[in-house]
């Protein structure tokens, strides 16, 4: 919240300050103008900094990158805003137009900012975070003696960790048994007066390790970061704490309160019900292509397993031939895909999801390289049968090849859009794909759903990993 009112506060004042120097005066452009740019800069750095996670206090960790994030977010808002000066004209009553203001506005914005999140936030932090030496707990490093100094290292760096005392280390190869793991940690914590951990996997342990010892942890509510290898694999993981070669991912709620949950279905409600008014065009356009391309109904309707294991009609537009749906070759696809083998060898590439093109009509082809044919889910959205963000339903079929944490996504309500659809897609295999499902279930928020709603618009435009 802090580094939110510092960012309106400075874009408030760099804005006033530019105009002040360009024209030595204040009253120089009408104040609706004035309010105008303002907030169009607020909204956007406010929209960039939640999808890059720069209000994260742990952006404290990496002053490189904080830096870089912050000057391409400076320059994309900042084109933006020029752009559409530049394209719509009548936009010229409502923002300032004077192309020397905009740059003042930039370079005093990035000098305020720059100082206020490198040097007095920082300091803010650390005051809150700190306390009295003799009443703060500590932060617990266990595992992989070959990477816990390092770590150790990049933690100690930070405004909030630095201390010897505030880190310590538990540098002794963690069991293969996630529940021996975690009885280990939760031993070494309580003896070393920690109130959180950082746990370090090597590559002997598997996603089914990683998941478990995850859970245990998070339902005794203890904040927690993990290493792994692996991780990076997955293209989804912190990139403050992270390394080049040892993927970090951070755990830091304790549970969702009940007024989170109302405040996500209204969410839900409010953005499918606006976009379906939005997108109607769309949708009369694409079920009319439909109609007028091949024989059958517009919309497809199947069969899928929701939230608690409970079924549900789930809409699609039809984009395959009538009929054109083989259950049995799926079903065998699917069992080949859980067993983690490829598509290769049946003639469809490398690829982890079943291609059936032959079967895809014209149109067929493009919404489902769109992802429009996902569109009609909206319904299920505000039916209250799905959520905006949330992982994939699966067909009943399916579920036998569900398993111990993997059958925890069937404790939330199935999305539209996920962690998966953003990161993974058709490459990642089973246990991967899964595991970023798995992860939603038990780090899920308000900022991480906007973060996904906004860069799923880029992956339906470019169609990266639809088949």
């Amino acid at each position: 919240m802090a580094a939110v009112i510092a960012d309106f506060f400075t874009v408030a004042t760099a804005l006033a300050l530019a105009i002040l120097i360009r024209f030595g005066r204040f009253s120089a452009f009408p104040v609706s103008e004035y309010l105008g740019t303002a907030s169009f800069f607020m909204l956007g750095y406010y929209v960039i900094s939640v999808m890059e996670n720069l209000y994260s206090v742990r952006t404290t960790l990496n002053r490189p990158m904080l830096l870089y994030r912050t000057l391409r977010m400076t320059l994309i808002v900042t084109g933006s805003f020029m752009l559409m000066l530049f394209l719509f004209k009548e936009t010229r009553l409502l923002f300032i137009d004077s192309r020397f203001v905009i740059v003042f506005n930039m370079l005093i914005w990035l000098i305020i900012t720059l100082a206020i999140k490198m040097m007095i936030l920082p300091g803010l932090f650390r005051s809150f975070y700190g306390g009295k030496r003799s009443s703060r707990s500590n932060l617990l490093i266990a595992g992989n003696p070959s990477r816990n100094k390092s770590i150790t290292s990049l933690l100690r760096r930070s405004s909030i960790y630095a201390s010897d005392k505030r880190v310590v280390q538990f540098p002794e190869t963690l069991p293969l048994d996630p529940d021996e793991l975690t009885n280990l940690v939760f031993e070494q914590m309580k003896v070393k007066n920690c109130s959180g951990a950082v746990i370090l996997f090597d590559q002997r342990h598997d996603f089914n390790c990683i998941a478990n010892s995850s859970i245990q942890l998070n339902d005794a509510g203890v904040p927690f970061v993990v290493y792994a290898p692996g991780i990076l694999d997955l293209g989804y993981f912190d990139p403050w704490f992270s390394l080049s070669d040892y993927g970090a991912l951070t755990f830091l709620k304790k549970g969702k309160r009940p007024i989170e949950i109302s405040i996500r279905r209204f969410s839900d409600v409010l953005l499918s019900f606006t976009g379906l008014i939005l997108l109607s065009p769309v949708f009369l356009t694409t079920a009319l292509g439909i109609k007028l391309s091949s024989k059958g109904k517009v919309l497809f309707k199947q069969e899928r397993v929701g939230k608690n294991l409970k079924n549900f009609g789930f809409l699609k537009f039809r984009s395959m031939k009538e009929g054109g749906i083989n259950v049995q070759e799926h079903k065998k696809y699917f069992k080949d895909y859980a067993s983690g083998k490829t598509a290769q060898g049946r003639g469809e590439g490398n690829s982890f999801k079943l291609n059936q093109t032959s079967r895809v009509t014209g149109i067929g082809r493009v919404i489902r390289k769109t992802s429009i044919d996902e569109l009609p889910q909206l319904v299920n959205v505000l039916r209250g049968e799905m959520a905006m963000v949330g992982p994939r339903p699966c067909i009943p079929y399916e579920l036998e090849h569900y398993s111990g944490w993997q059958r925890r996504r069937f404790a939330v309500k199935p999305g539209l859009s996920g962690i998966w659809q953003v990161y993974g897609r058709s490459r990642l295999p089973f246990d991967q794909a899964q595991f970023l499902d798995f992860l939603y279930t038990i780090d899920s928020s308000h900022s991480l759903d906007f973060r996904l709603i906004m860069k799923t618009i880029p992956v339906v435009l470019f169609g990266k990993g639809g088949l």
